[in-house]
């Protein structure tokens, strides 16, 4: 399947996403894909990004295993077939 939506650019990035994207790169040392997906509503990528900082940062309250964590998204990735 190919990708509907670009993703947003680091040279195309102002304002609120100039601003997600330095907030993804603190929290996963990158702008995810996603993010430059979701990007086009920050809104969304506002509460992607509280999302997985909830879920992966220990020092949010997270209690997260990361070879865990790996292995589930490995497995998630094999069963709907995604070959990313």
């Amino acid at each position: 399947m190919s990708q509907r939506l670009r993703g947003i650019a680091d040279e195309e990035a102002t304002g609120a996403v100039k601003t997600l994207f330095e907030g993804s790169n603190m929290l996963l040392g990158r702008t995810a894909n996603l993010v430059r997906i979701l990007a086009h509503s920050p809104e969304l990528a506002r509460w992607y990004l509280g999302f997985v900082a909830a879920v992966r940062q220990p020092n949010a309250g997270a209690v997260s295993d990361v070879r865990l964590r790996n292995l589930a998204v490995l497995k998630t990735s094999t069963i709907n077939g995604c070959k990313y």
